[in-house]
């Protein structure tokens, strides 16, 4: 449920303001508005805490210890900040030191004290060479040129002069300490970055306390932020603040009155405010909510789609999904994760709680058609006696066996012997051989074409109930809905097919291609006159949303070919894997159906959105909005 905001000015004496505003945090009615612009860079004792916590987010999770103090978790998170820092520098030292031993390690482990002794009794200097390629370089045949070997495609050599020399191809080194130096320093850079991380995951018990002490912080900060907000006038005895507050917050603000002596009237926006968007919403409501916010804020004007786009989301992702089985582990996971994760209130909750609704929404959707781990049942199955979607398959060959039409002449063409069944059942049974498995191949086609027609016939409701949502704000939404229901009726006979309109609510093909061709042109021409009557010119622009009105129609058949393709790869994958040895056939159901399983979750959730996000929004939603965010206290529990 969408509450109204509005806009009030509230005022009192200076005395009373600390204590309204804390008051204000605390019951968290009112978003106070700042006068200017503000700077948004949160203070640096906020970013230690944040960055406190995103060092022991990676850290094991251990017993929190009690209890809690502001100023120990402040030390604390700059103690883990600045441990963290001195990591990075120790490890950005080891690159520094694997890149040195990298480059001078072909020459050996010597000391260097040594080697400065020697030049200085032999009185002769030791000089160090690369070279990328040897070939024509003079220098190397030499005797003074020594060959020590080659490493990364260079070629390495050590020359020994009384005098410093250069050679033309020779590129000399400068070798400050030798690798023996270099790793004995490495060895004890690692052993003090072992140290520092035991230290910081032993800081990880404080966890808590730093995000109670990020809370705090915060609180303080918003706290802060919003007195300073406030206006002084009467040369510093009254404050003045301006805040927008939901509608069925007033009494609370009310009761403010009468404990802090402030005052309070309501005042008309002005032109560039942007009235934030107030949400109110509990169970199925609330998980509606979290969805809607993925794509996009409702405006202050709009009305809550949440429930509408959970219950809509929840039915297409089941009928994309499309399968029993997979419901049923669904259904288990969100039951273990309840178990584990459902103590606590939030967020994480009812992402959960979506997945079991969603499970058994797929439970439900998988024995309606039915579907069991891509088990193909034949039409005489006991299942398929409980199953809508058979019901509507023997429907349909009844009312193509009674009336003869098109579909039963290529049936019969192909199939001869079913020219002499009596019963539909007799009529789907027909059986054939594909790639050695048994197929009903009639049942099948009929299958996948009331697929279809649910698809579309799901669509055409869902975007009527779109245009009748916001038909007083758009009047032309009657005409489209006339548009579609007499598109539905008609267009079956411009296909020469038949529809769930003919063979499940008897509406015979004829009368429903007339009475649809005409809606089609009623809807048309209302559509189009009522856009003028509410737009006047603006409204000679609305005829041409037929093509829109048609392609978001035509969307709803994603709905068919995802569940179809999900059911084709479950079917496969059974096969294959029993096919194959059992120790390898075992294998290829499992990862087959955990990928498939995968990839149905990814599409349901992506085109179980989009159905709502993109089709539906496009008649009854607005969107640019942005969220009510009061005054109010961060809690940790």
């Amino acid at each position: 449920m969408r509450v109204s905001v509005k806009k009030y000015l509230i005022f009192g004496p200076w005395g009373s303001r600390d204590r309204f505003f804390e008051e204000a945090q605390r019951l968290g009615i009112a978003e106070f508005i700042a006068p200017r612009k503000e700077m948004l860079e949160h203070p640096q004792e906020i970013k230690t805490f944040i960055e406190a916590l995103h060092i022991l987010r990676a850290m094991p999770p251990v017993k929190q210890v009690a209890p809690y103090d502001y100023n120990a978790a402040n030390v604390f998170a700059r103690h883990i900040v600045d441990q963290k820092e001195k990591l990075e520098n120790m490890r950005e030292k080891i690159r520094v030191l694997e890149k040195e031993i990298s480059r001078v390690e072909v020459f050996g482990n010597f000391a260097m004290p040594d080697l400065l002794h020697t030049e200085e009794i032999s009185k002769r200097h030791f000089q160090f060479f690369f070279a990328k390629k040897i070939e024509g370089v003079e220098a190397i045949n030499r005797p003074e040129v020594i060959y020590i070997g080659s490493a990364h495609t260079l070629h390495y050599f050590v020359a020994i002069n009384k005098e410093r020399v250069s050679y033309p191809g020779l590129i000399e080194m400068k070798i400050d300490r030798p690798v023996g130096d270099l790793q004995a320093e490495l060895a004890f850079l690692r052993r003090r970055i072992d140290l520092f991380e035991d230290e910081i995951a032993a800081l990880a018990h404080h966890k808590k306390e730093i995000q109670k002490g990020l809370a705090d912080a915060l609180n303080h900060y918003h706290l802060h932020q919003s007195k300073e907000r406030s206006d002084t006038h009467l040369e510093g005895d009254l404050f003045a603040i301006e805040a927008w507050i939901p509608s069925n917050k007033i009494n609370a603000l009310e009761t403010l009155h009468q404990r802090t002596d402030i005052s309070y009237e309501p005042i008309l926006p002005e032109e560039k405010d942007r009235i934030p968007t107030y949400l109110e919403n509990k169970g199925t409501g609330k998980m509606g909510e979290d969805l809607v916010s993925i794509y996009d804020t409702p405006s202050n004007r709009d009305r809550d789609p949440s429930r509408w786009v959970f219950f809509s989301f929840a039915l297409f992702f089941s009928m994309i999904l499309a399968d029993m089985g997979y419901g049923i582990i669904l259904l288990l996971t969100s039951l273990f994760l309840l178990w584990k994760f459902g103590k606590k209130e939030g967020f994480g909750k009812r992402l959960i709680k979506l997945m079991f609704y969603l499970s058994i929404g797929c439970i439900i959707w998988g024995a309606m058609i039915p579907s069991f781990l891509g088990i193909e049942f034949p039409p005489d199955s006991p299942w398929r006696k409980v199953s809508l979607v058979s019901w509507m398959i023997k429907k349909k060959a009844a009312y193509t066996m009674a009336h003869k039409d098109k579909t039963y002449e290529e049936i019969v063409k192909e199939y001869p012997n079913l020219a002499n069944v009596k019963t539909p059942m007799e009529f789907l049974s027909e059986k054939a051989i594909k790639e050695k498995r048994e197929t009903y191949p009639v049942f099948e086609a009929f299958q996948d074409n009331v697929l279809i027609e649910l698809a579309i016939f799901i669509g055409a409701i869902h975007l009527c109930l779109s245009f009748l949502r916001y038909a007083d704000r758009n009047w032309s939404a009657i005409g489209w809905v006339i548009f579609i229901i007499g598109g539905y009726l008609y267009f079956p006979t411009l296909i020469k097919a038949v529809s769930i309109i003919h063979y499940v609510f008897g509406i015979p093909v004829d009368l429903g291609a007339q009475v649809g061709f005409i809606m089609i042109w009623v809807g048309l021409g209302l559509a189009a006159i009522l856009a003028l009557i509410q737009k006047k010119m603006a409204g000679l622009g609305e005829i041409m949303q037929v093509i829109q009105v048609f392609a978001d129609a035509m969307s709803y058949l994603r709905i068919y070919a995802l569940s179809l393709a999900g059911l084709i790869m479950a079917s496969t994958f059974n096969h294959i894997g029993l096919s194959a040895p059992i120790y390898v056939g075992v294998f290829i159901i499992l990862i087959g159906h955990t990928v498939n399983l995968v990839l149905a979750i990814g599409g349901g959730v992506i085109h179980g959105l989009r159905l709502n996000f993109i089709e539906w929004y496009h008649y009854s939603f607005e969107g640019g909005g942005r969220m009510f965010k009061p005054l109010s206290l961060l809690e940790i529990d």
